[in-house]
């Protein structure tokens, strides 16, 4: 999959962003990649380059995605794909399963876009917590996610495969450095 830097490709960065699914050592040598193959490389990507806080990073990305020419690009599927990478980091185990259904009800009540309503997350966290963590009914939970949620854990998962060769460059080479 090759990624074009397009508005369309920052929204989605933005959402890993946000989600804290990606840091600068996934997107830096990704970065250096597109400086190094583009003449004319976009500004935000050089950018985008030199940061390592997350906040700052979100920053760039979001002063692009708003510049001219405007796009209508973000809409309530990017809002669905914020829920795939929680998903994607409590299939990592970077988070557990009850933050995930919290994390996901909280950014489902905040936004109101997602194709989920809060209560389907917190009800779904409320059984879990009720069963006192009941492994059988994570596994069924997570089997309802992946599949109300299939489509957007596929196409964010595609995007963080890339990243993820970047983030095991960006190790092995901080490992090299004296």
């Amino acid at each position: 999959m090759k990624i074009e830097p397009n508005k369309e490709f920052a929204c989605k960065l933005s959402i890993m962003l946000g989600s804290k699914l990606i840091r600068y050592k996934h997107f830096q040598l990704f970065c250096d990649d597109i400086i190094l193959e583009y003449t004319k490389p976009p500004y935000w990507i050089i950018e985008l380059a030199t940061v390592r806080f997350q906040g700052s990073a979100i920053e760039i990305v979001n002063k692009y995605i708003n510049s001219e020419p405007f796009i209508d690009f973000y809409n309530s599927h990017l809002f669905d794909q914020y829920i795939a990478c929680l998903y994607i980091k409590y299939d990592r185990r970077e988070i557990s399963w009850a933050s995930f259904l919290l994390e996901s009800g909280q950014y489902a009540d905040n936004c109101q876009s997602v194709k989920e309503p809060c209560e389907y997350f917190f009800d779904l966290l409320t059984k879990y917590e009720d069963s006192d963590f009941n492994i059988d009914l994570e596994y069924n939970q997570k089997a309802e996610i992946q599949n109300k949620f299939a489509m957007e854990i596929e196409e964010i998962q595609s995007i963080y495969d890339i990243f993820r060769g970047y983030y095991k460059q960006f190790i092995n080479k901080e490992r090299k450095a004296p």
